[in-house]
């Protein structure tokens, strides 16, 4: 767990970012403020195999900036070919205009450092064994929840969203359910049905079969206990609350 901030970093903490280790394999799971450094705790972006990012809010994505600065200018090691980043067919003139923001003089930004591969969702992309399987979600800009699968295991994380069907087909019978929870609770919150409350993700991971829900995408500042609280009556699967540096094994 990298990040687990909503908006902007809570105190000491970092944006939407996730450490994925498959066998020998590393991803990156959205890049928000902060994430870097986290990341940098645990792997060098030499040891990335790609990043996957959801969607192109600056709290899911902005740390590419910084991940492409380290790979053009910072010490460590070096990799030997462009870092991967897979993203959505709608987030990636986003992310591309982002990087043009910082370019100096008609040279590329983004280029050689990082090699972006669009997808539409329409098949599974192949992570060089790690099956990545993703949905669309109910957000304000388009945005992708995604299904990991290796070695009879799967994780599966809904990024941004509002309760949907996706979500519940996507998650069936997950090891370990990542669910954002920004709301507290839905009362008085009847329109922002591009995020979730604690209560729903705990539905959800019932619904879906889930095994293990870790809640996400909360405000430090709205008692994160009372989210796992809500879960845990809501619901019938253990719940923990996301916190950066811990480690779970799916």
């Amino acid at each position: 767990m990298l990040g687990a901030s909503p908006v902007r970093p809570n105190p000491g903490g970092a944006c939407s970012g996730y450490l994925v280790e498959a066998g020998a394999r590393r991803y990156l799971v959205d890049c928000g403020t902060g994430v870097l450094s986290r990341l940098l705790c645990h792997a060098d972006l030499a040891d990335l195999d790609a990043v996957v990012i959801s969607h192109a809010h600056p709290d899911h994505c902005l740390d590419l900036v910084s991940v492409r600065q380290s790979l053009a200018y910072g010490p460590g090691p070096k990799r030997s070919a462009a870092l991967p980043v897979y993203v959505g067919a709608a987030a990636h003139p986003t992310i591309v205009r982002l990087g043009a923001a910082f370019a100096d003089g008609s040279a590329p930004f983004w280029e050689p450092w990082l090699a972006f591969r669009v997808f539409d969702g329409a098949a599974a992309l192949d992570l060089d064994g790690v099956a990545l399987h993703v949905a669309p979600t109910r957000h304000y800009v388009p945005c992708w929840a995604m299904r990991f699968e290796h070695a009879g295991r799967v994780l599966a994380y809904t990024a941004d969203s509002g309760p949907c069907e996706a979500l519940a087909t996507l998650a069936a019978g997950a090891h370990l359910l990542i669910g954002e929870a920004t709301l507290m609770a839905r009362d008085g919150h009847a329109g922002a049905w591009g995020h979730m409350s604690a209560a729903e993700a705990a539905r959800l991971a019932a619904e879906a079969g889930a095994e293990r829900l870790i809640l996400t995408h909360y405000d430090a500042a709205l008692a994160p206990e009372l989210h796992a609280a809500a879960a845990r009556h809501a619901g019938d699967r253990p719940v923990d609350l996301a916190r950066e540096g811990e480690v779970h094994v799916v």
